[in-house]
């Protein structure tokens, strides 16, 4: 299997600053069905610790695997400035190994999922996830459709300004650009991004581009992999509400049970 995408760089750096994730409001989701299941929760994918240091302040045990050094570093440091404690690794979230472990919940929030572009990837994953769960346990998967560049009615859109934030006191401001291409085909948003850090008159200090493709799969997919991979108790909610998916949902959460 190819090397899996690793944030580093200016890119972790401002992550916390810049990521569009913190406009979810989907930490309460996560949240009622960690607390409804007993049992350690390991957040797949936890890069700088959004939903896993908020699961940690409210008394859970909490394991978060990572394949980017830089956001566990990040996420050890948001840990130690709220005076608490987690068990973080780097790994593969297609091949990871925590031993005799198995988890009563086992989430991979952020959309993190969609980076596997290959259909034995996310067998591979969701296997792994399987092979980790109690028996009575849960695994939650996010994924996030597109439909702002599918409705668009082009196939690819240059570099535009996505966000832009103050820093404060710093005399600095952070600057992240998009740019996307679409093949509706084969279920794939590639996207290229750009992240500035300037001055407040606006001379660059520092610059990063990356590129990074996702994959989305319709519901029925989803539900067939994760059939495949051994949950046989699957139920499917929208935009991270307690409800079934509309038509247009953008988020599409799936809870797959044993």
């Amino acid at each position: 299997m190819a090397e899996t995408y690793h944030y580093e760089g200016l890119e972790a750096e401002l992550y916390d600053s810049l990521d569009e994730l913190a406009d979810f409001e989907d930490f309460s989701f996560y949240q009622w069905f960690a607390d409804a299941v007993a049992g350690p929760v390991l957040d797949l994918g936890c890069g700088t610790g959004r939903i896993l240091l908020p699961l940690v302040e409210r008394g859970l045990e909490v394991v978060g695997i990572d394949s980017s050094r830089a956001m566990l570093d990040l996420c050890e440091k948001r840990l130690s400035g709220a005076g608490k404690g987690a068990e973080l690794a780097v790994g593969d979230m297609r091949n990871f190994d925590l031993g005799a472990k198995r988890f009563g919940t086992i989430m991979v929030p952020g959309f993190s999922i969609q980076m596997l572009l290959e259909d034995e990837e996310l067998e591979a994953c969701l296997s792994c996830c399987r092979r980790h769960l109690r028996e009575d346990g849960q695994l939650i998967v996010p994924t996030h459709m597109p439909w702002e560049m599918i409705w668009d009615g082009r196939d690819s859109c240059p570099l535009e300004k996505r966000k832009e934030v103050e820093l404060s006191g710093a005399g600095e401001r952070l600057v992240a650009l998009q740019g996307w291409r679409l093949d509706a085909q084969g279920q794939r948003l590639s996207l290229s991004n750009r992240y500035e850090r300037r001055l407040a008159n606006g001379d660059l200090l520092a610059s990063e581009e990356k590129e990074m493709t996702l994959r989305w799969h319709l519901p029925h997919e989803m539900m067939q992999r994760l059939g495949e991979a051994g949950f046989s108790d699957v139920s499917v909610y929208g935009d991270f509400e307690f409800e079934p998916p509309e038509a247009d949902s953008e988020s599409i959460v799936y809870l797959a049970r044993i």
